[in-house]
């Protein structure tokens, strides 16, 4: 079901624009304004791509030091949002790739027993979810990006076209490809009954 967008009102648009413009000056209060509204935004891009709120807040912290560095180079010419959602999606992508397993003793704890299955499927779907997480990031980065921006900032082909600035067919495109290629390096890991079926 596709999400349906409240169009920004053109008095948001204009204070908007104003924070963006004192923050690019310096502004420390105006870009303060700005993290307020886009801080839950980014968690969240952040923490469905890592699955780790502590790791989510690392890569939100990043994503708006690197917003405020690039401010006074933006271009009102494409939405602030989209503009922030391909830093965030950049963010992740490096946040994935410097992760290295790390053993920690919050880690060692024993799942909480719920409802919803046994120990060993929620760590299944954990380990599934993080194999995952690691093939995107190993993708070529107009795949990755693409589907970073899909999966993790659910972002419907058309905002993805204007966040990257590329035409419609290419996001499709570059979706179908990126699927694929999770599809061949993903393999049995997603399907582990396939491979008891050849065994």
């Amino acid at each position: 079901m596709a999400k349906v967008q409240e169009a920004p009102s053109p008095e948001g648009d204009a204070e908007e624009r104003r924070l963006i413009d004192r923050s690019a000056t310096g502004d420390q209060e105006a870009f303060r304004q700005l993290v307020l509204r886009y801080h839950r935004l980014v968690i969240n891009v952040a923490y469905r791509a890592l699955g780790e709120l502590a790791l989510a807040e690392d890569v939100a912290q990043d994503v708006f030091i690197k917003v405020y560095k690039a401010l006074p180079g933006y271009r009102h010419d494409k939405p602030f949002k989209h503009w922030l959602h391909r830093v965030a999606a950049n963010a992740v992508t490096d946040a994935l790739r410097r992760r290295r397993p790390i053993v920690s003793l919050d880690g060692m704890e024993q799942p909480i027993a719920s409802s919803e299955g046994d120990p060993q499927d929620i760590s299944a779907r954990h380990d599934l979810q993080r194999a995952v997480r690691d093939a995107i990031a190993s993708l070529p980065s107009h795949y990755r990006d693409t589907i970073a921006l899909q999966a993790f900032g659910e972002l419907s082909y058309d905002e993805i076209a204007k966040t990257l600035d590329i035409p419609l067919g290419t996001v499709m495109s570059r979706l179908n490809g990126a699927k694929k290629l999770l599809r061949e390096r993903l393999g049995t890991i997603a399907h582990p009954e396939e491979e008891a079926n050849t065994a």
